[in-house]
């Protein structure tokens, strides 16, 4: 078995996802319209840092609640119900756990802090999202209170579409001492110069420390979204996160009327990913990345930051794998692992058929790490010993593996997710 051979059954992983995904209703683009190696080439052209295993692309300042999520460390997010003042096609909350219970029936998100305190939990982030959390403008503030009495340092954050945001509101929040608003702004919003939720983002300019705005980025609507962000900056936001727009598997009807694709491709590597937003919609990359360009041209002050699909997933494998790098005896286990810094995948180099048993003997007289499965046969070894054994090896043909540690029936398993040619 070659590289080749032992990465076709990825392939037909991908396949059989696109065909269970186009089932719900909306196809998948014939080929990936902007590949991934488009961000490298945009942060570049304007100035930009891509990190986080090029999932963020940041020009300026980002909320530093962004940077917290890439790990998930210490962070924690709320909701009093599911309910909302919108009806978004693309809202992907119907995704989300008990949904239909949720849209009737309240959590106590005070006391769930408190219990969370009193077990120990200690947050440097908090968030209160929904559905619209000010449907519950008491229960909000009461949170933001209470947090700031709990963990004296945090940071908490709220999201809203604006609607309900009155003075009365403002002034509660920022008395309880919210760190930062962010303005869910809708694509009807974009459109209308009259949009009262601008009005309502100048007066939060002047009350809270952080105002940002968050959406997707709808393809098809850059000239709109570009006249957003000259608006944006005027008034005083000081960020806004471009999300990638996903189809949430549902509204299939409203996705196909529009014309929209689904990306070939959707994330760097197939797993079980907890973030429901859903699939990527192909040109929404594209479109966001010239938006960060469009910054560039136009010296907007406000931050402005691409948070992808694959940006989203990190602190979930990240947190996962923290049963590898946190434990001396899984390290121990698996010497050839290493953990990447980047998209937090647990990673190694592997050769195949004959070269594996060329990289093997080699490992074995130079004492590097080395696990061999003479089944396949396969070899792995460190990423980092790859140039060496290449010096020693000449012609010897590597891929990287990308891995994830699993719990199964109280044990840690190890599942391989992709591979890819060195």
């Amino acid at each position: 078995m070659d590289i080749r051979e032992y990465a076709q059954a990825f392939g037909q992983v991908e396949r059989d996802y696109e065909k269970a995904v186009a089932a719900f209703g909306v196809p998948f683009e014939a080929g990936e319209s902007c590949p991934r190696s488009e961000r490298v080439r945009v942060a570049g052209a304007c100035g930009a840092c891509c990190e986080n295993g090029g999932g963020s692309l940041r020009r300026g300042w980002i909320s530093p609640a962004c940077m917290a999520c890439r790990t998930g460390e210490r962070t924690a997010t709320f909701f009093v119900d599911l309910r909302c003042t919108r009806k978004c096609y693309f809202c992907f909350n119907p995704n989300q756990d008990h949904y239909e219970y949720f849209l009737s029936h309240k959590r106590d998100i005070v006391a769930e802090l408190e219990q969370a305190h009193a077990a120990g939990a200690r947050f440097d982030y908090l968030a209160v999202t929904g559905g619209e959390p000010l449907l519950h403008k008491d229960d909000v503030v009461a949170f933001v209170a209470r947090a700031k009495e709990l963990f004296p340092s945090v940071h908490v954050r709220l999201y809203t579409c604006g609607d309900l945001l009155d003075d009365e509101c403002l002034a509660a929040l920022a008395q309880a001492g919210l760190d930062e608003l962010r303005f869910s702004i809708k694509p009807d919003d974009v459109a209308r110069i009259d949009a009262p939720v601008f009005e309502r983002m100048a007066a939060a300019v002047a009350a809270v420390p952080d105002v940002m705005v968050e959406m997707p980025v709808i393809p098809g609507t850059l000239p709109e979204m570009k006249a957003m962000l000259s608006r944006i900056d005027d008034i005083g936001v000081r960020g806004i996160n471009l999300l990638e727009f996903c189809f949430p598997l549902c509204n299939a009807d409203e996705f196909r009327k529009r014309g929209f694709e689904l990306r070939k491709h959707p994330f760097n590597y197939l797993y079980d990913y907890w973030y429901g937003g859903g699939v990527p919609v192909a040109g929404s990359e594209a479109e966001a990345l010239a938006l960060l360009e469009h910054a560039e041209r136009e010296g907007l002050r406000l931050g402005v930051h691409y948070c992808s699909s694959d940006n989203k997933n990190t602190g979930q494998v990240f947190q996962q794998n923290k049963g590898f790098t946190c434990d001396d005896a899984a390290r121990g286990a698996y010497p050839w692992l290493t953990a990447d810094a980047g998209d937090r995948f647990l990673k190694c180099a592997k050769a195949f058929g004959a070269d594996a048993v060329r990289v093997r003997d080699w490992a074995q007289r130079a004492g590097v790490p080395c696990d061999f499965d003479g089944k396949v046969p396969m070899a792995a070894i460190p990423l980092v010993q790859v140039d060496a054994a290449r010096s020693a090896c000449p012609n010897v043909r590597f891929a990287e593996s990308a891995n994830v540690f699993e719990q199964r029936e109280d044990a840690p398993y190890l599942r391989e997710v992709g591979v890819r040619e060195l």
